[in-house]
């Protein structure tokens, strides 16, 4: 053997070598970070069953409850989530600034200070425990991003940058959340990343699947919204390019709305409105408390009129728009998918399809394709959360036209 041929062996030796052990790290913080992930979600359920003695769905804890304790517990939650962040403020020369994981990785190298993160998630918890009509993964995974960028920046790994490792711990967050290790992929490409390389696409994944894994032995297996049976294919899916345009038309109206609704932070002890309007709407609705997920299973899984319909997303939305303007710490995805489940299932109904569901589960892609402009990860997690993966080339074509038709909108 020549003494170049040596050369080029060590040299492609030491290359598999510093892939493999690259992945076996990546393996490593993506565990991590799904555990980091199933931990807050563990401790929302102790705060949970302290305010209200169940650890279940929230909807559920709330329909037990007295209409006094329904009222006041979301409020007691929110004064709980306001001490929190006042006590924050007071301590803002010792507490670093808040990065959230997008903008950290984009702008900041993936660096996020760990302490006022942990300090927005206790905020978060309280909020959540008690009813609180905001999504809880994305504290959830903004968690795990801030831990995957502190352990990146103790144990920094060559030819990765942090921010690279915190894309896959933030992979590994939504797995964890979702059960939805595509998703995870694809979420950490299109909207962390922003940019689609195939040099970090082994990374990602195997970050996300082992967040998923780590979920799944913890908290179980999903799909977290399971429709019974493989829906069929109808004539009634020729209605879905139809709903990919008014999706993409809606999804802008949807977020200026949020947006808007910010002017609401002004309002004195805002938190404490928030919390008050989701009790008083309990009243009427049990399943305004949480994220939606109630709701949106409940929906799936049941036959529901245009009207119970109507009046769920009507008190829904209006509780989390309130929510989210009041500044409460948490997330929309699941509020998003639960609207665009509800749209798409109303709409089956009064176009008098034979298969409604099918449609709700488009309608979970469609709306998040338009809000997000994220296609890939918005059909991917449609059919991940249900379990129906025939509909995924369907759901994708119909994504790509929303998300067109929702930045053509959003640029006028």
């Amino acid at each position: 053997m020549t003494l170049a041929t040596l050369t080029k062996t060590k040299a492609a030796k030491s290359v598999v070598t510093g892939w493999l052990g690259a992945a076996a790290w990546i393996a490593l913080l993506g565990a991590v970070s799904g555990l980091a992930c199933v931990a807050v979600r563990l401790f929302f359920r102790l705060l949970q069953w302290v305010f209200v003695q169940q650890t279940g769905m929230l909807p559920v804890a709330a329909a037990t409850l007295t209409p006094a304790r329904r009222v006041f517990t979301p409020i007691v939650g929110a004064a709980l989530a306001t001490l929190v962040i006042w006590m924050v403020r007071r301590l803002s020369t010792s507490v670093p600034r808040f990065e959230e994981y997008v903008e950290a990785v984009r702008l900041r190298d993936g660096r996020i200070p760990f302490l006022p993160t942990a300090w927005r998630t206790l905020s978060s918890a309280f909020s959540v425990a008690t009813g609180a009509a905001i999504g809880r993964e994305g504290s959830m995974i903004q968690f795990a991003a801030a831990v995957a960028s502190w352990v990146g920046r103790r144990m920094p790994l060559a030819h990765r940058s942090l921010a690279r490792q915190v894309a896959c711990g933030v992979a590994a967050g939504v797995a964890a959340a979702y059960q939805a290790p595509l998703a995870g992929l694809f979420f950490a490409t299109e909207i962390v990343l922003g940019e689609w390389n195939w040099n970090d696409v082994p990374f990602l994944l195997l970050a996300s699947v082992s967040g998923w894994m780590v979920s799944r032995t913890v908290l179980g297996a999903g799909p977290l919204f399971p429709v019974a049976g493989k829906l069929p294919f109808t004539p009634d899916l020729l209605w879905v390019p139809f709903l990919a345009v008014f999706f993409g038309a809606i999804g802008p109206v949807y977020q200026r709305l949020l947006h808007l609704s910010k002017t609401a932070r002004r309002l004195p002890l805002a938190l404490l409105w928030s919390g008050l309007a989701v009790g008083l709407l309990s009243l009427v609705e049990p399943k305004v408390w949480g994220n939606g997920d109630a709701a949106l299973l409940g929906m799936l899984q049941n036959k529901a009129t245009v009207i119970v319909i109507a009046g769920l997303l009507a008190c829904r939305v209006a509780a989390t728009t309130l929510c989210v303007g009041t500044g409460t710490v948490g997330g929309v995805f699941t509020p998003t998918l639960f609207t665009g489940a509800a749209i798409g299932l109303a709409a089956g109904d009064l176009l008098h399809c034979s298969e409604p569901l099918t449609l709700a589960v488009c309608g979970m892609g469609l709306l998040m394709a338009a809000v997000t402009h994220a296609p890939l990860m918005a059909a991917l997690m449609a059919v991940e959360l249900t379990g129906q993966w025939h509909l995924l080339p369907l759901i994708l074509c119909g994504n790509l036209l929303a998300s067109f038709v929702a930045r053509a909108t959003s640029h006028q």
